[in-house]
């Protein structure tokens, strides 16, 4: 977990934060503000596991503006997020050696947890669950970068 370099960076992700701010003004499209909640909770689990907090303040401001341009509860992501980081980390973190695979099973884990919110607050159809698939394979290959 110390090779995101990218990630430790505030000002990285508070260009991040500033990318999924103008994208989520801008384009209120689901496709990307789901892409980069992957990445962000990618951000948020690194800051918070070596306690970068100012990453962690604009990762969080970042799922504020993902969940206010698609309709969820603001700081529902941030407690998917932490509930991951809490419970599932440890557990996981101990098997799994490999970098990409366990942000890989991470990254699956949330947008389990994103279709949960999505599924609770609207309807499910096939182009949300489609577009949450396309989002997380789009999001292992941004991931393995980093």
């Amino acid at each position: 977990m110390h090779k995101l370099i990218s990630l430790s960076n505030p000002f990285v992700v508070f260009i991040l934060f500033l990318i999924v701010a103008i994208f989520n003004i801008i384009l209120s499209v689901h496709f990307i503000t789901i892409l980069f909640a992957g990445i962000i909770f990618t951000s948020f689990i690194h800051s918070i596991s070596f306690k970068y907090y100012w990453s962690l303040v604009f990762s969080i401001f970042a799922f504020v503006f993902i969940e206010i341009s698609n309709g969820l509860s603001i700081g529902s992501l941030s407690l998917v997020s932490f509930f991951i980081y809490t419970f599932i980390v440890p557990k996981i973190g101990n098997y799994l050696k490999s970098q990409i695979f366990y942000f890989g099973i991470l990254n699956m884990i949330f947008y389990i947890g994103v279709f949960l919110l999505f599924s609770i607050n609207s309807e499910i159809n096939n182009i949300l669950v489609s577009k949450i698939i396309l989002n997380f394979i789009l999001d292992l290959f941004l991931v393995s970068f980093l």
